[in-house]
């Protein structure tokens, strides 16, 4: 008698769609279609969503890495100073991004653009997307350099779109910016255009604070308190460590309360009603009587108040994002300048790290 083979069993529902996408991924494999957040829109395969204010955060990026490696004007005593600045809020900011989902493709790198002698002084390094590097030119050839003002003015002017990002980040670009304003100050500069040298035997010209908080509404003017009275407090250690310094010391240091009073002005013109009042019984936290001591307590008010002005950026980015991006810039750079000047270095993000 024969012998029956059985016959195999069925393929199930489930081998089936198993097989079908294994097969649809093999044909998307051969045709060049790669699976990943940065792919052509393909059918049945999601795609990315952009995180917020993504195209601005690109823009800066490039920015700041263009100003990585800016060659910069010699006489510029600022200069040396500012290119591992850039370099770290480049690693910051791609970082940042990256962790977001925003693909290394998308990202600008920066890229020296050397040209010819005859090229414009004011020709900026580029940033090339994806990694991708500009054509090089001769071994000779050599990168035009630019001022102080005209590299951090060119960051400056990257920021527009930034208040959508993400509360988060929101600080970090604050101080970020607001180191450009501070290098712009300490070059000479005031609002991205360079003043004139002042004559040694006249007094200081008055550095402004580069603000825009006259012309910004503030949602949330209660949120501006806290930096009123700190930047008060600062200006009046100020004027006590002025006063009991010589006379030379003192005339250079007017230049910075004049830049406090100033962003005094602007902070209580944006609080409006909200504004505290002044203290009428400020003390010294110990007694100053030579030089030194007001050196020493100058330093430290400044610093204090730089670190006061970074840790307000969380309340103020999230009470009105729009007017604390548009006006807190100008007040951080305005306190890292000063404090620059007192013994307190310019970092990459003043009043935070």
């Amino acid at each position: 008698m024969r012998e029956v083979t059985p016959s195999a069993a069925a393929p199930t529902r489930r081998l089936v769609t198993v097989g079908a996408l294994g097969a649809v991924v093999v044909a998307l494999a051969g045709c060049g279609i790669r699976l990943e957040d940065d792919a052509p829109r393909v059918p049945l395969v999601p795609t990315r969503e952009p995180i917020a204010a993504e195209d601005a955060l690109v823009r800066l990026l490039g920015a700041v890495q263009a100003a990585s490696v800016a060659s910069f004007v010699t006489t510029d005593r600022l200069a040396p100073l500012l290119p591992p600045l850039h370099a770290r809020q480049a690693t910051v900011l791609h970082d940042a991004l990256r962790q977001r989902g925003v693909p290394e493709s998308a990202l600008p790198t920066a890229t020296p653009s050397p040209t010819a002698s005859a090229a414009p002084a004011g020709t900026p390094a580029t940033a090339t997307p994806g990694g991708t590097s500009a054509p090089s030119a001769s071994a000779g050839a050599a990168l035009p350099r630019r001022t102080v003002t005209e590299v951090e003015s060119a960051v400056l002017a990257a920021s527009t779109g930034l208040q959508d990002a993400e509360p988060e980040l929101r600080p970090v670009l604050v101080a970020l910016l607001g180191q450009a304003e501070a290098a712009v100050l300490l070059s000479g500069g005031a609002g991205g255009a360079a003043t004139p040298t002042p004559s040694p035997t006249a007094p200081p010209t008055p550095s402004p604070s580069a603000s825009a908080s006259v012309a910004t509404a503030w949602s949330s003017p209660s949120a501006l308190a806290p930096l009123i009275t700190a930047v008060r407090r600062a200006t009046f250690l100020l004027e006590v460590a002025a006063a009991r310094s010589p006379r030379a010391i003192r005339t250079a240091w007017l230049r910075d309360i004049t830049a406090l009073q100033a962003l005094t002005a602007d902070l209580v013109t944006a609080a409006g009603d909200a504004a505290p009042l002044p203290d009428l019984a400020q003390t010294l936290p110990r007694p100053v009587t030579t030089p030194a001591e007001a050196a020493t307590l100058a330093t430290e008010a400044m610093s204090t108040l730089l670190a006061a002005t970074g840790g307000s950026l969380r309340t103020l980015t999230d009470a009105d994002p729009e007017a604390a991006l548009a006006a807190a810039p100008g007040w951080v750079g305005t306190v890292a300048a000063a404090a620059h000047r007192h013994g307190t270095r310019l970092t990459a993000f003043p009043g935070l790290a």
